[in-house]
């Protein structure tokens, strides 16, 4: 019995998520979730910036529009809709930041990844 307590605690303590190093915590703005991403030091004329940038994106939408555990139906699709709209968000911002030659290699850049 003590053998699958000790179990079930390991894994409890490794479904449990942890900020990465440097990781900035999301933010409420404007009643949303929100996380900042920097691409300040990517140079967004490459397509390995744009691409680092793009996961970047991606990790904060996952990390403020996904919870842990089960979940029904219902709250998975919520789920998918609120990363989309995030992805969507957080894509005008990012061929905006492309596109903006000035901007290529910033140095105080960000993107804003908004939760619906």
């Amino acid at each position: 019995m003590q053998i699958l307590k000790a179990a079930l605690m390991g894994v409890a303590m490794i479904s449990v998520p942890a900020f990465a190093q440097g990781e900035k915590p999301v933010i409420v703005e404007g009643g949303r979730p929100t996380a900042i991403v920097s691409y300040a030091d990517l140079d967004l004329g490459s397509r390995s910036g744009v691409a680092t940038l793009n996961g970047r994106i991606y990790r904060a939408a996952s990390h403020i529009c996904f919870e842990d555990g089960r979940t029904d139906l219902a709250t998975r699709l919520n789920y998918e809709s609120c990363f989309n709209a995030a992805l969507a968000s957080a894509k005008v911002q990012v061929d905006r930041a492309v596109t903006d030659k000035s901007q290529r290699i910033a140095s105080s850049g960000a993107i804003k990844v908004a939760a619906r």
